[in-house]
């Protein structure tokens, strides 16, 4: 029996949104917890992915917002965001925020 193989996701250049710097990435992504229990950070306890995401960069890269639609595996729908390095034509590794299922007719 052959088995299928499993789509990954991808970010595709029709899914990028906008071009931004780290610096305005990481206004946006600042966690404000009034009760202290998240790290003031970009990204707040995550903030270490964030920053091993930023190594992959090299010279003359851009970051990029996106948002995608997708299909699992399984069948269900998502809509997928955050943040994509593109390496001129390429479109490189990606940082994702979110990931919303989503209901028929969404």
């Amino acid at each position: 029996m052959k088995q299928e193989k499993k789509r990954e996701f991808a970010v595709a250049r029709e899914d990028l949104l906008e071009e931004l710097s780290v610096g305005e990435i990481e206004h946006r992504e600042k966690v404000h917890d009034p009760l202290g229990a998240v790290p003031d950070l970009p990204f707040g306890h995550l903030n270490g992915a964030w920053r091993k995401f930023l190594k992959g960069m090299q010279p003359g890269d851009e970051l990029w917002s996106f948002s995608a639609y997708w299909t699992t595996n399984w069948g269900s729908k998502e809509l997928r965001s955050g943040y994509v390095i593109v390496q001129g034509e390429t479109i490189g590794p990606y940082y994702q925020t979110e990931s919303k299922k989503l209901i028929s007719g969404e």
